[in-house]
């Protein structure tokens, strides 16, 4: 299998607990410590493999600001990652590093999120995921209607993301990190709870 399709290792990669802690620790004033924790649900949760996915500040692990379901579905030159809610994210939140929560979760709690698939292709040494294309992942923050251009950068021990939200008319930049990328670092590995 050609790795710009290679689900399997793409997961691999991404089934970690990473932290930008080395960042953050250098430069306070532009980024905060940031965790992503990307943790396996069970064979059958929905065809193929799918990521439970929780974002947090390290002070407020108990209180992520993103929870998510990124399901990994292998297309012919690439890996598509349909984005979904969690319906009452409150209930689930923690099950990111609490795995008997987790496993609570059902197909049912999850609500798609139009426009926000990523799009997934391997770069030779990495795996580039990108927003797919037309301003279509809207998100309000701040009062503000923007949508969503996001990017992200994944190695066997590395993670870079790029989230921010530009202004739908004049694609002007309205929130997210204007001094870079996140540059996070795998500090817990799920690779072995992926189940095949």
């Amino acid at each position: 299998m050609a790795y710009s399709t290679d689900v399997v290792k793409l997961t691999k990669w991404m089934a970690a607990d990473f932290s930008n802690q080395p960042q953050a620790f250098e430069n306070p004033p532009f980024f905060a410590h940031i965790k992503v924790c990307m943790r396996p649900l069970p064979k059958g949760f929905q065809s193929g493999i799918s990521l439970y996915l929780e974002q947090a500040y390290d002070y407020q692990l108990h209180l992520p600001y993103r929870v998510r379901v990124l399901h990994f579905i292998q297309r012919e030159n690439d890996v598509l990652l349909e984005n979904y809610k969690v319906k009452n994210e409150e209930t689930f939140r923690g099950a990111a590093r609490d795995r008997q929560k987790l496993l609570t979760l059902t197909p049912n709690d999850l609500e798609t999120m139009d426009g926000c698939d990523i799009l997934v292709n391997w770069t030779g040494d990495s795996f580039v995921g990108k927003v797919e294309p037309g301003k279509k992942c809207m998100v309000v923050r701040n009062g503000l209607n923007t949508y969503l251009d996001n990017e992200f950068i994944v190695t066997a021990d590395h993670m870079t993301s790029y989230d921010r939200g530009r202004d739908p008319e004049t694609d002007e930049l309205l929130w997210g990190s204007v001094a870079g990328p996140f540059e996070f670092e795998k500090v817990s590995r799920f690779e072995h709870e992926i189940e095949l």
